[in-house]
């Protein structure tokens, strides 16, 4: 082990200890730890893997800081590997002196408006753990080609730029696991640019990654207007901000203009999501699972799905939090959609909307779309709005408004060039135009029972 006060540094706080640091790096064993103290450094720890062979940093314990004063990266690991993460495609070097860079146990701090924390380029299973990044511009950086990422039990918190930024990456396996994302202005977790598969973001606290100055927030952006992003889990997260333009819990964006494929094949299950403008938002998307959420604060949107296909909305809980005070809308919308089934969805409003939505479920320009088994309580304007759409079912549902609601027109309303749609087996309340309104020719109305 190479202790930094061996090679000079200080860690007091004052002295410049970028050249100790670099020279116990480039001259040390590989395991570099820093005593007890605050290292103050104005230039980037650049590593760069093939020369320095196999390396941790280790914090001794998180009793360690790094201050960053001056633009760019505290640390900045660079690997060799350009190749996929098949056993065959890796160069006997990687593994014999790149195999997972460690960054462990220390605090990093930004001291300049273009500190960044930890960036990692070229490398083979980087691993940070247990490392609390703060007052930096992007807390972790990921640029280039990286293989099996492993971000775990750490704390991103109060930075100016992106908590976890995969920022043009190629890049299969990362797991981002346990940790405390919160107060990051440019998002939590933001995928850009990117080519990205295996990516899973599983149980991590994620709160108040939002700027009410920007055009847009999201706690969890994967966009793929550029680039791919497939196979991917966002399971067992807490998602949570306050209201802020444009914002979003869970953001997903594709191409557009029916080319939907960029961004899929993943699951947002077992999620608490709430109190932005929108809570799941899915734009060109195919393959998307959004299950076993509780979902709260949806201030315009609960959940958003625009220009995808092969969607599947399972068992989810839409309410609000009891102790939460305010409106919010809470209202879902399908539009543009193909290949849609929503099951044993509870959606209960109790509380006044933001803005007076045309129905609680809106079903616009949709095909093959199934709604079944779901709770559609205290229903605001209509419970159900099916407009210009075909081959639609809404079977053995409730759909009922608040008692006394004298702005409820109807439970399931069909308009528009609708065909082929099943109105069947629910029970339903009645408003000012009806129970289920559907002109003759539309589909089939049957079997519902007036509550």
């Amino acid at each position: 082990m190479s202790i930094a006060r061996h090679f000079g540094a200080k860690g007091d706080g004052r002295t410049d200890d970028t050249a100790a640091l670099s020279h116990a790096l480039q001259q040390g064993d590989g395991h570099l730890e820093l005593p007890r103290g605050d290292y103050l450094i104005t230039k980037p720890l650049y590593i760069p893997l093939d020369q320095h062979g196999r390396i941790c940093i280790d914090g001794s314990g998180g009793t360690a800081k790094l201050i960053m004063a001056g633009p760019g990266p505290a640390i900045y690991l660079v690997g060799s590997h350009k190749k996929s993460a098949l056993p065959a495609d890796f160069a006997d070097g990687v593994w014999k002196s790149e195999r997972m860079p460690t960054v462990q146990s220390l605090e990093i701090e930004g001291r300049h408006p273009e500190a960044d924390g930890v960036r990692i380029e070229g490398a083979m299973q980087p691993t940070l753990l247990g490392v609390l990044i703060r007052k930096c511009r992007h807390g972790v950086h990921i640029i280039h080609r990286d293989r099996n990422v492993l971000i775990a039990n750490c704390h991103i918190y109060d930075n100016s730029g992106v908590g976890v930024f995969l920022d043009r990456v190629n890049l299969h396996q990362i797991n981002i696991t346990g940790n405390h994302i919160s107060y990051c202005k440019g998002d939590a977790i933001k995928v850009s640019g990117s080519e990205i598969r295996n990516l899973q973001i599983n149980g991590n606290d994620i709160e108040y990654s939002h700027n009410e100055k920007a055009a847009t927030s999201e706690d969890i952006l994967l966009d793929a207007r550029e680039g791919t992003i497939r196979e991917g889990a966002i399971i067992g997260n807490t998602i949570q901000a306050k209201p802020s333009p444009n914002g979003a819990n869970v953001r997903l964006l594709g191409v557009g203009n029916g080319k939907n494929t960029a961004v899929g094949m993943v699951s947002i299950t077992g999620n608490v999501i709430g109190d932005q403008i929108h809570g799941v938002d899915l734009r060109s998307c195919r393959g998307v699972i959004v299950s076993a959420n509780s979902i709260y604060g949806g201030i315009q949107y609960a959940l958003r799905v625009e220009d995808s296909e092969h969607i599947v909305i399972g068992p989810n809980s839409i309410d609000h939090n009891s102790d939460y005070k305010g409106k919010t809308t809470d209202r879902v919308l399908f539009r543009n959609c193909r290949n849609v089934t929503m099951t044993g969805l509870i959606l209960q409003h109790t509380l006044e909307p933001e803005e007076e939505p045309a129905a609680s479920v809106e079903i616009d320009r949709c095909e093959n779309v199934s709604l079944t088994g779901c709770e559609v309580l205290g229903a605001r304007n209509r419970g159900v709005l099916v407009r210009d759409s075909s081959v639609v079912r809404v079977a053995g549902s409730t759909i009922r408004p608040r008692p006394d609601d004298r702005r409820y027109k109807a439970s399931v309303s069909v308009e528009g060039k609708s065909t082929h749609v099943m109105i069947v087996n629910n029970f339903v309340g009645k408003g000012s135009e009806g129970d289920v309104q559907m002109a003759q020719g539309t589909g089939n109305a049957a079997g519902n029972v007036i509550v």
